[in-house]
């Protein structure tokens, strides 16, 4: 067995079956002509090259699409362009969501971790995992569309725990200050995920509310009620401090966990400063984010979720 460490890019072990090799041709039907088929898997090289066919093709339909708003087209073409180049659109999104899909089931991830190109870092966690090589060991969702080769059982498989919705939730809102600790990569993402998306949804909210508070028409029925300003001041006040704690909250959390994954990688928790640097700063730590569990001894405490309580 390899016993070498990597992080972005590993090697395979050579006692092990390598992904299968598939032709230009397989790749093309796999991804046009199978968008829906999500229980399986495939190669790092049948991805990456449907990306590039889509995003060639999604050119074409572009040009398709300006044409059909050339007004000296009969109106009928025009009509018949445009729903030419949505249907490629919907086509290219069907085939690029299964192949990512069975992409991520090639490295061992469930597809449902899809979901987390809706955050900002998430669409780079996606695009790291897109880039892995291959698992080789069986995974529960299928095999490859167009080879019956088979990994097996347990084969270079990583024993990283993996903790349930719950502990990641506890982990991630409810232990801010057990620093001296460490994260798994899954129990981060999850983490985050879920945080950011709570985060926007309270700021559109508050941003809502504070457009209704401060608008002419609040300020109108204050006045004819008889009521006082001093009301409306007092609601402000409140929701101001309900959103701020939220926000310390939030902030509190997330710095929390990322010491925690920066431990896991194996890095001190202090890298975490690197992400004041402008521009660059975020993007270099979601780089060290995204390196897997260590498979050497940290001097900081083990994982905050009991072994016998965990996913295995």
């Amino acid at each position: 067995m390899n016993e070498r460490v990597y992080y972005f890019v590993k090697s395979y072990d050579e006692d092990l079956p390598k992904p299968p090799a598939e032709s230009f041709s397989q790749i093309l039907n796999e991804t046009y002509l199978h968008p829906f088929d999500w229980s399986a898997r495939t190669t790092r090289k049948s991805y990456w090259w449907s990306v590039l066919t889509n995003f060639i093709i999604a050119i074409l339909a572009i040009v398709v699409g300006f044409y059909a708003f050339n007004e000296g087209l009969n109106p009928g073409i025009r009509v018949i362009d445009a729903v030419v180049a949505i249907a490629i659109y919907v086509w290219v999104f069907l085939a690029g969501l299964g192949q990512m899909i069975r992409r991520l089931h090639d490295v061992s991830y469930s597809g449902y971790w899809y979901w987390a190109t809706f955050t900002g870092y998430g669409t780079m966690f996606m695009f790291y995992l897109a880039l892995q090589p291959s698992v080789q060991h069986k995974v529960k969702w299928g095999k490859y569309l167009f080879s019956d080769q088979d990994y097996p059982e347990g084969g270079a498989k990583s024993n990283v725990p993996i903790p349930t919705i719950g502990q990641i939730l506890k982990e991630h809102f409810f232990d801010c200050f057990k620093w001296d600790a460490r994260s798994t990569r899954t129990s981060f993402w999850v983490g985050t995920a879920v945080s950011q998306v709570i985060l926007t949804i309270s700021t559109f909210a508050g941003y809502l509310l504070a457009i209704f508070l401060f608008s002419p028409f609040s300020v109108i029925i204050a006045d004819s009620s008889g009521a006082s300003n001093r009301g409306l001041a007092i609601c402000l006040i409140v929701l101001f401090i309900i959103f701020l704690a939220a926000a310390i909250w939030a902030f509190l959390a997330q710095l929390g966990h990322t010491i925690r994954r920066l431990h896991d990688a194996g890095f001190n928790g202090g890298w975490w400063w690197i992400s004041v640097i402008p521009y660059i700063g975020n993007l270099l730590l979601s780089l060290l984010l995204f390196h897997p569990t260590t498979k050497l001894d940290v001097k900081w405490n083990g994982y905050l979720f009991d072994d016998d309580d965990r996913i295995r």
